[in-house]
């Protein structure tokens, strides 16, 4: 189960991932996968800060639980 925090981008990628995908293409799977989600997109837009480039805060996380359908 996902805990729903901030996280930054690599971080986030290795919770979801950690089991099935190399390390060195963790990031790359959370970002086509947020990036093939237009609302998903969108709901980050709305919540982005431009004090967190490199993270997720907590809201996004859970928008990116629920998009992804991810426990």
């Amino acid at each position: 189960m996902l805990e729903v925090k901030d996280y930054s981008k690599q971080e986030l990628a290795d919770a979801i991932y950690a089991n099935n995908i190399k390390p060195e293409s963790r990031l790359h799977k959370l970002w086509r996968e947020i990036s093939g989600c237009p609302e998903l997109v969108e709901d980050l837009r709305r919540l982005h800060s431009h004090t967190g480039d490199s993270g997720y805060t907590a809201q996004m996380v859970e928008r990116i639980k629920y998009h992804l359908c991810i426990d």
